[in-house]
Protein backbone atom coordinates (compact mmCIF):
# COMPACT_ATOMS: atom_id res chain seq x y z
CA UNK A 1 0.00 0.00 0.00
CA UNK A 2 3.05 2.35 0.76
CA UNK A 3 4.39 1.43 -2.09
CA UNK A 4 1.30 2.36 -4.14
CA UNK A 5 1.34 6.12 -2.41
CA UNK A 6 4.75 6.53 -3.31
CA UNK A 7 4.29 5.81 -6.65
CA UNK A 8 1.06 6.83 -7.16
CA UNK A 9 1.15 10.08 -4.69
CA UNK A 10 1.04 12.53 -7.65
CA UNK A 11 -2.47 11.03 -9.04
CA UNK A 12 -3.81 10.67 -5.38
CA UNK A 13 -3.31 14.58 -4.91
CA UNK A 14 -4.69 15.64 -7.85
CA UNK A 15 -7.74 12.95 -7.44
CA UNK A 16 -8.03 14.51 -4.05
CA UNK A 17 -8.08 18.04 -4.87
CA UNK A 18 -11.28 17.53 -7.85
CA UNK A 19 -12.87 16.06 -5.28
CA UNK A 20 -12.17 18.96 -2.53
CA UNK A 21 -13.55 21.43 -5.56
CA UNK A 22 -16.31 19.77 -6.86
CA UNK A 23 -17.30 19.72 -3.12
CA UNK A 24 -16.44 23.56 -3.11
CA UNK A 25 -18.25 24.25 -6.14
CA UNK A 26 -21.02 22.84 -5.03
CA UNK A 27 -20.82 24.62 -2.13
CA UNK A 28 -20.56 27.84 -4.30
CA UNK A 29 -24.01 26.99 -6.03
CA UNK A 30 -25.74 27.16 -2.42
CA UNK A 31 -23.88 30.13 -1.36
CA UNK A 32 -25.33 31.70 -4.50
CA UNK A 33 -28.35 30.34 -4.16
CA UNK A 34 -29.06 31.98 -0.94
CA UNK A 35 -27.46 35.16 -1.79
CA UNK A 36 -30.30 35.23 -4.76
CA UNK A 37 -32.85 34.61 -1.79
CA UNK A 38 -31.60 37.21 0.65
CA UNK A 39 -31.55 40.01 -2.16
CA UNK A 40 -34.52 39.50 -3.24
CA UNK A 41 -35.87 39.30 0.41
CA UNK A 42 -34.13 42.69 0.65
CA UNK A 43 -35.35 44.45 -2.52
CA UNK A 44 -39.09 42.94 -1.75
CA UNK A 45 -39.22 43.89 2.30
CA UNK A 46 -40.75 47.33 1.47
CA UNK A 47 -42.48 46.64 -1.56
CA UNK A 48 -46.36 45.93 -2.09
CA UNK A 49 -47.89 44.87 -5.25
CA UNK A 50 -51.19 45.94 -6.92
CA UNK A 51 -53.09 44.78 -10.08
CA UNK A 52 -53.51 48.30 -11.99
CA UNK A 53 -57.40 47.91 -13.02
CA UNK A 54 -56.66 49.99 -16.48
CA UNK A 55 -53.40 47.93 -17.83
CA UNK A 56 -54.15 44.66 -15.37
CA UNK A 57 -50.33 45.01 -14.93
CA UNK A 58 -48.82 44.51 -11.63
CA UNK A 59 -47.66 47.85 -10.16
CA UNK A 60 -44.97 47.88 -7.02
CA UNK A 61 -45.53 50.52 -4.47
CA UNK A 62 -44.27 51.47 -0.71
CA UNK A 63 -45.86 49.48 1.73
CA UNK A 64 -45.14 49.60 5.65
CA UNK A 65 -46.78 46.83 6.39
CA UNK A 66 -44.50 44.30 4.74
CA UNK A 67 -44.81 40.76 4.39
CA UNK A 68 -40.81 39.90 4.56
CA UNK A 69 -40.23 40.48 8.09
CA UNK A 70 -36.56 40.56 9.58
CA UNK A 71 -36.76 37.48 11.04
CA UNK A 72 -37.24 36.22 7.50
CA UNK A 73 -34.23 37.61 6.23
CA UNK A 74 -32.37 35.96 10.00
CA UNK A 75 -33.81 32.45 9.11
CA UNK A 76 -32.13 33.35 5.44
CA UNK A 77 -28.77 34.29 7.36
CA UNK A 78 -29.07 31.46 9.41
CA UNK A 79 -28.79 29.16 5.98
CA UNK A 80 -26.29 31.16 4.23
CA UNK A 81 -23.72 31.08 7.40
CA UNK A 82 -24.43 27.71 7.36
CA UNK A 83 -23.33 27.50 3.73
CA UNK A 84 -20.18 29.88 4.81
CA UNK A 85 -18.85 27.55 7.84
CA UNK A 86 -19.02 24.47 5.20
CA UNK A 87 -17.44 26.47 2.51
CA UNK A 88 -14.81 27.62 5.09
CA UNK A 89 -14.02 24.22 6.21
CA UNK A 90 -12.88 23.18 2.48
CA UNK A 91 -10.85 26.53 2.42
CA UNK A 92 -8.73 25.02 5.50
CA UNK A 93 -7.95 22.00 3.32
CA UNK A 94 -6.24 23.66 0.59
CA UNK A 95 -3.09 23.82 2.69
CA UNK A 96 -2.96 20.35 2.80
CA UNK A 97 -2.07 19.83 -0.36
CA UNK A 98 1.83 21.34 -0.93
CA UNK A 99 2.26 19.33 2.78
CA UNK A 100 1.34 16.04 0.70
CA UNK A 101 3.76 17.24 -2.47
CA UNK A 102 6.02 17.94 0.51
CA UNK A 103 5.87 14.97 2.23
CA UNK A 104 6.43 13.00 -1.54
CA UNK A 105 9.08 14.90 -1.56
CA UNK A 106 10.49 13.82 1.46
CA UNK A 107 9.44 10.06 0.61
CA UNK A 108 11.34 10.36 -2.60
CA UNK A 109 14.63 11.70 -1.09
CA UNK A 110 14.29 9.19 1.62
CA UNK A 111 14.02 6.54 -1.65
CA UNK A 112 17.20 8.49 -2.80
CA UNK A 113 19.32 8.16 -0.02
CA UNK A 114 18.84 4.46 -0.50
CA UNK A 115 19.44 4.04 -3.87
CA UNK A 116 22.18 2.18 -5.63
CA UNK A 117 22.10 2.35 -9.17
CA UNK A 118 21.09 6.13 -11.30
CA UNK A 119 18.04 4.55 -12.73
CA UNK A 120 16.49 4.56 -8.79
CA UNK A 121 17.39 7.80 -8.04
CA UNK A 122 16.31 8.86 -10.93
CA UNK A 123 13.01 7.11 -10.36
CA UNK A 124 12.75 8.34 -6.52
CA UNK A 125 13.60 12.61 -7.88
CA UNK A 126 10.78 11.64 -10.20
CA UNK A 127 8.60 10.71 -7.31
CA UNK A 128 9.86 13.90 -5.58
CA UNK A 129 9.27 16.35 -8.32
CA UNK A 130 5.59 14.90 -9.37
CA UNK A 131 4.44 14.82 -5.90
CA UNK A 132 5.60 18.60 -5.48
CA UNK A 133 4.26 19.62 -8.82
CA UNK A 134 0.80 17.84 -8.00
CA UNK A 135 0.35 19.51 -4.40
CA UNK A 136 1.20 23.07 -5.82
CA UNK A 137 -0.78 22.78 -8.63
CA UNK A 138 -4.03 22.10 -6.91
CA UNK A 139 -3.21 24.43 -4.20
CA UNK A 140 -3.01 27.15 -6.93
CA UNK A 141 -6.27 25.85 -8.81
CA UNK A 142 -8.44 25.69 -5.28
CA UNK A 143 -6.95 28.92 -3.79
CA UNK A 144 -7.81 30.74 -7.14
CA UNK A 145 -11.18 29.17 -7.18
CA UNK A 146 -11.86 30.16 -3.94
CA UNK A 147 -10.74 33.86 -3.87
CA UNK A 148 -12.79 34.77 -7.14
CA UNK A 149 -15.84 32.44 -6.57
CA UNK A 150 -17.13 31.75 -3.09
CA UNK A 151 -15.10 34.29 -1.03
CA UNK A 152 -16.63 36.98 -3.22
CA UNK A 153 -20.04 35.70 -2.95
CA UNK A 154 -19.77 35.37 1.00
CA UNK A 155 -18.25 39.05 1.26
CA UNK A 156 -21.52 40.92 -0.87
CA UNK A 157 -24.03 39.19 1.07
CA UNK A 158 -21.77 40.35 4.29
CA UNK A 159 -22.36 43.89 2.65
CA UNK A 160 -26.13 43.39 1.97
CA UNK A 161 -26.59 42.11 5.61
CA UNK A 162 -24.35 44.79 6.94
CA UNK A 163 -26.28 47.87 5.13
CA UNK A 164 -29.92 45.97 5.56
CA UNK A 165 -29.10 45.69 9.68
CA UNK A 166 -27.94 49.25 9.42
CA UNK A 167 -31.10 50.26 8.25
CA UNK A 168 -32.70 48.33 10.43
CA UNK A 169 -31.31 49.99 13.85
CA UNK A 170 -31.61 53.32 12.56
CA UNK A 171 -35.73 52.23 11.89
CA UNK A 172 -35.55 51.14 15.52
CA UNK A 173 -34.09 54.54 16.67
CA UNK A 174 -37.73 56.68 15.72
Amino acid sequence: MLDFIIKYGHWVIFILGIILLGLMFKNYGTLVLQKERINELLERRNKKYIKNKDTRKLEEEDDDDSSVSPDTIRSHEKDFNNACSLHNMYAQLIPIFPLMGVLGTVEGLIKNVSATETAQMLDSLDIALYTTAAGLICAIVLKAFDVFCPSKVINDVEVMLEDFNKKLDLSNMF
